[in-house]
């Protein structure tokens, strides 16, 4: 009996001093994570448990607070990021996609692009080339590049390299340059254009009149030929450079127009009456079907420029038809509350890929036989800017070989019957 009594007391015994022994343990636990706490906390004064849990729960919040800035400064800067108009790319030093804006996924047409690598995005090797050489050079990279997918585009493109710690990254900013390459094109295609257009008359011009200077003048009849040439030559110089003034004014607003109420059978007849002549020398028919007291508000002489020019040409291209008839007709009317003045000839028609370019300056569908007429390839164009500065529209329907219809709206004024 007393054996057992011995070995439960022993057994006790040990039972205690192993938990005096956990105890010390957990005390020391408790002081270390107290001791943490406070420093987290940066609790200089009591230690104690209600005074640790309430400076914790306050740096939480303090720390939650911050988050939260940090998170809408985040959400500002993508949101920045994404309405620039350059597409961004923020890659690693490997290539591999980390952040994109908006104008990059519009750019590839594609949502999922998040560590993929550029080559598998844009189909230019340019652009790896880049962005190697950026990271290697750890200086910004630049060139123009052309993509072609989805349709040929040109982009000025720079890949900077930006180091965040041991990390380098890459910044690369497409900006699209398609319309400022257009425009120099445009720009240099003008003035090969004017260039042309000048040589070719002062050519004449200057070669006619050496002749002359060298030759019998008493040869009446050839004198007044190479005149008269020169007259023409010259006369088309004056329209060109007359159409190429107009055109730059009304571009950039320079022209003043003169608004009065305008009744566009007015404007019809007037045109009649100047290029029934030149039609009837060249054996074209002009027919008019004008609705009487149809007013838009507008300047008389722009409109009659308006109407002559797509007069003049629907008369000259509609002579040089082999076979039919060779008829004009002028038409007004309204429709929808406009004013409706139509053109419309039986000439040789427009061929369906050159109706897009047709108002564009100095362009022709047949060159050679558009000078031969005298043309300057500037009359559509002034057409349609002097019919959007009066608030309208032009249109044109054709079929190639069987006549043109050219239909300008304005906003009506009023009718009078």
């Amino acid at each position: 009996m007393l054996t057992v009594f011995v070995i439960i007391l022993a057994a006790l015994s040990a039972l205690l001093v192993y938990l005096l022994y956990r105890t010390k343990v957990v005390y020391v636990r408790y002081e270390k994570t107290i001791k943490r706490f406070a420093e987290l906390a940066n609790i200089s004064g009591s230690r104690s448990p209600v005074a640790i849990y309430n400076a914790v729960r306050t740096l939480i919040r303090d720390k939650t607070e911050e988050i939260k800035r940090v998170s809408e400064k985040l959400k500002y800067m993508e949101n920045v990021l994404d309405n620039l108009g350059d597409a961004l790319f923020i890659t690693d030093a490997e290539g591999r996609v980390e952040f994109i804006n908006k104008s990059a996924k519009e750019l590839v047409k594609s949502q999922d692009l998040l560590g993929k690598k550029m080559n598998e995005i844009i189909d230019n090797y340019y652009i790896v080339d880049l962005l190697e050489d950026a990271v290697k050079s750890g200086s910004v990279q630049q060139t123009n590049l052309t993509i072609f997918h989805p349709k040929r585009r040109f982009y000025e493109c720079k890949a900077i390299p930006v180091s965040y710690g041991e990390k380098i990254h890459c910044l690369l900013i497409l900006r699209d340059i398609t319309m400022e390459r257009n425009l120099e094109l445009m720009r240099r295609e003008f003035v090969s254009n004017v260039s042309h257009e000048l040589r070719t008359p002062l050519t004449s011009i200057h070669g006619y009149a050496e002749t002359l200077l060298e030759y019998d003048l008493s040869d009446e009849e050839t004198v007044r030929k190479f005149l008269r040439i020169i007259e023409g030559e010259s006369a088309r110089m004056t329209r060109l450079i007359n159409d190429l003034l107009d055109l730059e004014k009304l571009e950039a607003g320079d022209i003043q127009l003169v608004l009065e109420d305008v009744e566009l059978s007015e404007v019809g007849e007037y045109v009649i009456k100047i290029v029934s002549p030149l039609a009837e020398e060249l054996g074209v028919s002009i027919y008019e079907d004008m609705e009487r007291g149809v007013f838009v508000e507008g300047d008389f002489d722009r409109l009659v420029q308006l109407t002559l020019n797509l007069v003049d040409n629907a008369v000259k291209y509609t002579s040089v038809k082999e076979h039919g008839p060779k008829e004009v007709w002028i038409r007004v009317y309204t429709a929808n509350n406009y004013a409706v003045l139509e053109v419309e000839d039986t000439g040789i028609g427009i061929p369906e890929e050159a109706r897009k370019h047709i108002f564009e300056r100095f362009y022709r569908v047949d060159k050679a036989r558009s000078r031969k007429m005298g043309g300057t390839g500037l009359g559509l164009a002034i057409v349609k800017l002097i019919a959007e500065k009066h608030g309208g529209t032009v249109s044109l329907d054709s079929e190639f070989g069987n006549g043109t219809t050219f239909k300008v709206r304005l906003p009506l004024k009023k009718v009078i019957e």
